[in-house]
């Protein structure tokens, strides 16, 4: 959603004018239609005004709202409102909570979200809170504790469920972790997200694991949620590149070289080029890297090929160079490697529209020393 630029209202109140003793009323539909559509600016710019007129739960949309578009001021002075309105409202406590753990307040927000707790023990918001805190304080079982009371209560929290898996993936128990988040995934209906959060960790977890065609899954559910996460798109290469489906690689690179001359990757680790394929050989892994750059009337690299050693450096490199047409001979591609100080020329030439799929048994011949180089 598109943010407009909003000017905060002086408030011609003060605060301690509000009494408990004000009839409470139930959320304004409007206001909580508003908030769970994301429309945080029309939450504010609609009820902020009109305090008076709010009851407890609406004053604490309004104050979540304000946290949404980093208006921190505002969040703490409306989360106050909400508490002094009705003391016995979860929400307003768990909205407090939330502000007072922003601003490194933890202990507070730990009260605050005990509050909220204690004002309804089935709210799951209060106990993911809570486990927040415990998770950020590195006391993993007290974390664990309040995000399963968060799952077991109704509605449960579906940032629970998540966050149990990356309790798993944090003691590195990556089976159980990927067990977690595959339980997340089917129960996150409404954090759109949280959701590709899930979605994301399934896929690198299970590419990890070697599992590319359940990566694809993954991946291919995260784009059809966020259809512009083009690291998601890199990904689908690599599995495909992996699996051998070259087509359907090539496929996905074929968006991210649209999407690269649209100017949507002015930034980031994939602005210039990106992976295509990791694989190993010799027991070394080797990361396959493309330019976005079209072969021309000059000399580049278009391809290039990290060989990484067991201790996680590069040991050398296979790059693929455009060679120019000329009047004789048309453009092709030559092969150089670059061991240390070394450097490498293979006499192997292939033509401007060479295959991924005869690159890659040509670069492990390189690798290996099967394929012997001319000169050095």
């Amino acid at each position: 959603m598109k943010r407009v630029v909003f000017i905060a209202l002086v408030l011609l109140f003060s605060i301690s004018s509000f009494s408990t003793s004000l009839q409470v009323t139930m959320p304004n539909d409007d206001i909580k239609s508003l908030f769970d559509k994301g429309y945080y600016q029309e939450v504010v710019d609609q009820h902020a005004s009109q305090p008076r007129s709010l009851s407890a739960d609406e004053l604490a949309y309004v104050a979540e709202s304000y946290l949404h578009l980093n208006d921190m001021l505002n969040a703490s002075m409306y989360a106050d409102l909400s508490v002094q309105k009705n003391a016995k409202c979860a929400r307003a406590y768990y909205v407090k909570g939330t502000v007072q753990s922003i601003n490194g307040s933890t202990d507070q927000a730990l009260a605050s979200f005990k509050k909220a707790a204690d004002a309804s023990p089935n709210y799951a918001d209060a106990y993911t809170g809570m486990g927040d805190i415990y998770y950020g304080q590195d006391n993993i079982s007290l974390a664990e504790q309040n995000y399963k009371k968060a799952m077991s209560s109704n509605p449960p929290s579906e940032k629970a469920y998540y966050m149990i898996g990356a309790i798993y993936a944090g003691q590195d128990d990556m089976k159980n972790a990927l067990e977690a988040f595959y339980i997340a995934k089917n129960k996150i209906v409404k954090d759109k997200e949280l959701l590709v959060t899930v979605l994301y960790n399934i896929g690198k977890m299970e590419f990890d694991f070697g599992r590319y065609t359940k990566a694809v899954e993954a991946y291919e559910e995260l784009i059809e949620n966020m259809p512009d996460d083009y690291y998601s798109y890199e990904k689908l290469v690599q599995c495909n590149n992996a699996l051998g489906l070259y087509d359907q690689a090539n496929s996905y690179k074929s968006r991210l070289y649209n999407a690269y001359k649209a100017g949507q990757l002015v930034s980031g680790s994939i602005s210039n080029n990106f992976c295509i394929d990791q694989f190993q050989v010799g027991g070394n892994d080797v990361f396959a890297y493309e330019r976005y750059e079209e072969p021309s009337n000059q000399s580049i690299i278009k391809n290039i090929f990290y060989v990484m050693n067991k201790e996680g450096e590069v040991e050398s490199s296979v790059s693929m160079e455009y060679i120019p047409s000329t009047e004789v001979a048309k453009g092709e591609y030559k092969f150089t490697m670059t061991k240390g100080e070394n450097h490498y020329t293979f006499d192997k030439t292939f033509p401007d529209n060479v295959s991924y799929s005869t690159i890659r048994p040509y670069v492990e011949d390189i690798i290996t020393g099967k394929v012997q180089p001319s000169s050095n």
